[in-house]
């Protein structure tokens, strides 16, 4: 039941780290934990060229971002940060990776690199049709 006599509001918060944190401390305790990373791919001088934001929860790492800067695609830089997201998820103990793309065209490549297409999603973000890729790993076997 609501406690009709407090006068309670829900709007919006923007770029406030102090929040996120709470938040994040909040969604631990009750969850198990949703951590937000980052992997940065920078050149030989240092200046970044690339990205990658994923999430990892109870062994699922899905990612949410990659880019590449224009001048620098093609290249193969979002297959190097797509494979560091997996050694990074392995390492923490991930046992399932997942993406969406609207990219069909390098399911080949992906299956390939052994991800695989297991949902559709017609008029999705900005209306186009996405793809659910996801990828099984094997138990990171440690020596005794």
């Amino acid at each position: 039941m609501v406690n009709s006599q407090r006068d309670l509001t829900i709007r919006e918060i923007r770029d406030d780290e102090e929040f996120a944190a709470w938040l994040g401390e909040l969604t631990a305790a009750e969850t198990g934990g949703i951590h937000d990373r980052h992997l940065v791919l920078t050149d030989e001088i240092g200046d970044w060229i690339g990205g990658l934001r994923y999430l990892a929860r109870g062994g699922v790492a899905q990612v949410l971002d990659i880019g590449v800067v224009p001048q620098e695609r093609g290249r193969g830089h979002a297959l190097r940060l797509l494979q560091a997201f997996e050694d990074h998820a392995r390492e923490r103990g991930a046992h399932l990776l997942e993406f969406w793309t609207d990219r069909l065209g390098l399911e080949p490549l992906l299956a390939a690199l052994g991800w695989r297409r297991v949902a559709a999603r017609k008029d999705y973000v900005d209306g186009k049709q996405w793809h659910l890729m996801e990828k099984r790993l094997q138990p990171v076997v440690r020596p005794a």
